[in-house]
């Protein structure tokens, strides 16, 4: 049964889901504390930051235009880079041309709020920017899974053609087997009848003719006997070339 593009995809999204960090910079704290708090859902998680400890994106960084012109801009713009995908609510400076330029080229700013938002405006662009940011997460994430498939299916694919040839040597040493064994021994026939031609023609009188036929069988044994001495040599080295090491 041919499951549904998109609930395939919902399906991803919700298991690849992270979690909703938010990260909140020293003058939004300052400033926006309660409107921030207000405005997040229950179960949000909340640093500020920079922060001795360790930080872990995907997360929403809530800044200031104050702060992403401060003295601490340096450090912010290091924790922007671990909240990656998720990218910051920059708060104030809209009025800026600078401001606007800074936010968008350096910050890569989601979403530009008034200095003062309003609780419904804060969770609007907390909750937009989360969404977009589980959207490329999972994206990177399943980009990464299908690199690493495609890497397995490559290893299988050229283990299947290793496979593949060793079978056809092995099908080559077979075939060369059967027809060395046939023709080793329509040839060991063969010797045999002229060994018989040569009896034969010991026990007839002398006669140059006589003499002439047993020259020529005797020269057809010793080319029989080097052609079929060729062949079990050809067909040993054939079997050693073919059966595998280990």
């Amino acid at each position: 049964m041919v499951r549904d593009p998109i609930s395939l995809v919902r399906e991803y999204l919700t298991e690849h889901n992270p979690p909703l960090r938010v990260w909140l910079a020293p003058d939004a704290a300052a400033q926006l504390g309660d409107t921030i708090t207000a405005s997040l859902h229950p179960g949000t998680e909340t640093m500020a930051v920079p922060s001795d400890a360790p930080v872990q994106g995907p997360a929403i960084l809530i800044a200031t235009a104050l702060d992403i012109a401060g003295p601490q801009r340096e450090a912010l713009l290091a924790v922007a880079a671990t909240a990656l995908p998720g990218r910051p609510v920059i708060c104030g400076g809209t009025a800026d041309r600078e401001v606007l330029l800074d936010a968008i080229n350096s910050w890569r700013v989601f979403h530009l709020l008034p200095a003062r938002p309003s609780q419904a405006e804060l969770r609007d662009a907390v909750i937009r920017a989360h969404r977009a940011t589980a959207l490329e997460h999972a994206a990177t994430l399943c980009a990464e899974h299908l690199r690493v498939r495609c890497e397995d299916l490559q290893r299988v694919l050229q283990q299947l053609d290793e496979t593949r040839e060793q079978l056809l040597q092995a099908e080559r040493m077979t075939a060369v087997s059967g027809f060395s064994r046939t023709l080793s021994a329509r040839l060991d026939d063969h010797l045999g009848r002229l060994h018989g031609l040569q009896a034969a023609l010991g026990t007839l009188p002398d006669d140059p003719r006589r003499a002439e036929l047993l020259d020529f069988t005797i020269q057809s044994i010793a080319g029989v006997e080097i052609l079929l001495a060729d062949l079990l040599d050809e067909a040993a080295a054939t079997t050693d070339e073919n059966t595998p090491t280990s």
